[in-house]
């Protein structure tokens, strides 16, 4: 059995955890909002670059992630929920998984692309937007 002295302690050490938790969860929460709302816009703003510099306005394009590369890590929601975001901000553009048509867009880090190319040599230009964006012209090689 506990002693009255041992259970005062116990109750401020619990007391003391409790708020240093909520202390935490404080600053981690703190203009978390704000730092979803800056990388949607930047999201959008290379998008929006990548829209201005494809030649076609509507149709099909593919949209090429670490997904389609060979061995390459991910996340499935990241993936997912990148796919969603580009193909909001390219509309009317329709996007299709995969390297599906002509002009792709691409969202791939230097050690992906360098896979992806590996890959698929000489079957696309690449056109780097900007950090790991990129459009993919399907070449018409023989």
């Amino acid at each position: 059995m506990l002693s009255a002295r041992t259970k005062k302690i116990l109750v401020a050490l619990l007391l003391l955890i409790s708020l240093f938790s909520i202390g935490q969860f404080w600053i981690n929460s703190t203009n978390i909002t704000d730092r979803g709302a800056n990388a949607l816009d930047r999201w959008e703003a290379d998008m929006i670059l990548v829209k201005k510099a494809l030649p076609i306005k509507r149709g099909v394009i593919g949209y090429v992630s670490e997904q389609d590369v060979p061995g390459a890590k991910y996340e499935y929601w990241d993936t997912e929920t990148e796919f969603l975001l580009t193909q909001y901000a390219l509309a009317p553009l329709i996007l299709k998984k995969g390297p599906a048509a002509e002009w792709n867009v691409a969202v791939l880090n230097y050690k992906d692309l360098a896979t992806w190319q590996k890959t698929y040599p000489d079957l696309y230009e690449i056109i780097t937007i900007r950090g790991k964006v990129r459009i993919f012209h399907r070449l018409n090689n023989p």
